[in-house]
């Protein structure tokens, strides 16, 4: 399994058909890791965007624009979009990359009926985080897409976490339901509705729940509050109750960490790299090449 994002940047140089389409990617952060991108041969790119705007964020960084980054003048960012969509839904590109552009435009255009990137699965967010401390790979879900997901939805939010880890090298994922304590209590509803995923179980997985965070990554936390199972303290996934402590979740381990993140949207037809437009330029490095080495459809 790679150990950190250094070996999944290395693998993805592995790639030389690589090609990511991102609409409104003339701002600067997305400009510098698509020009880091094409530089270290993980991936060449299209972007759908206001030329004109792309130019002056070039002149401005005052960086030469290496070979392999392309501009379609596009003005809006749903015509940027949609078109960025078409280019990976015709094969012409092998991933999408979100820019600076609203997520609820970017998702529209994914989910078009004609062009757009389903699957008939759940698209569920995954974010991959190498945090020092653990020092190795785990994936938290799903802070991005599905609101408040249900029994059905955590099983494929579990499934489709568990195909991005296997894809990174992890042969028998283990996934953790987290909730703030360990036992089913009605006050927390969460507790209730993991406990009955965990009894259920998931094909293929090893699945507990509910979990707190420490005793779910932490075998000495674990071995404290005397907790057994196949999952405790070893969990690859990380599944919250809903997209809010997702989210927070995740961005916490960024903005409060030194824990390297890269983040995609999983149940799609092709890679889609979903971030934050405040996202700095190595956090979108990391999530291109973690497209690039993931690749393909989740069948």
């Amino acid at each position: 399994m790679f150990a950190n994002f250094s070996e999944i940047r290395d693998a993805a140089r592995m790639d030389a058909d690589a090609r990511v389409a991102v609409p409104m990617g003339h701002d600067e952060s997305s400009v510098e890791a698509l020009c880091t991108a094409a530089e270290e041969l993980i991936a060449t790119s299209v972007i759908f965007a206001p030329e004109a705007a792309f130019r002056l964020t070039v002149e401005a960084m005052g960086r030469p624009l290496p070979p392999g980054v392309e501009i379609v003048d596009t003005e809006t960012e749903e015509a940027a979009a949609l078109e960025a969509v078409k280019c990976v839904h015709r094969g012409e590109a092998t991933i999408l990359m979100k820019g600076f552009l609203k997520t609820s435009i970017f998702q529209k255009a994914i989910l078009d009926k004609e062009n757009g990137l389903r699957t008939g699965r759940v698209l569920s967010h995954v974010a991959v985080v190498h945090s020092p401390r653990q020092d190795r790979l785990m994936a938290i879900t799903d802070g991005g897409m599905v609101i408040r997901p249900g029994e059905q939805e955590i099983a494929e939010i579990a499934e489709n976490a568990a195909w991005v880890m296997r894809r990174l090298g992890c042969r028998s994922p283990k996934v953790a339901l987290l909730a703030a304590i360990e036992v089913e209590n009605e006050k927390m509803p969460e507790t209730v509705l993991f406990a009955a995923v965990a009894r259920k179980g998931i094909p293929g997985l090893d699945v507990q729940g509910p979990l707190a965070v420490d005793g779910a990554i932490d075998p000495e936390a674990a071995r404290i509050k005397h907790l057994e199972g196949p999952v405790v303290g070893v969990a690859d996934i990380l599944i919250t109750p809903d997209i809010a402590s997702g989210n927070i979740f995740a961005k916490a381990f960024m903005y409060m960490t030194d824990t390297e993140v890269g983040g995609l949207i999983a149940g799609a037809s092709a890679p889609v790299v979903m971030l934050s437009r405040s996202d700095a330029p190595r956090t979108k490095l990391n999530s291109l090449a973690l497209g690039v080495v993931t690749g393909g459809a989740h069948g």
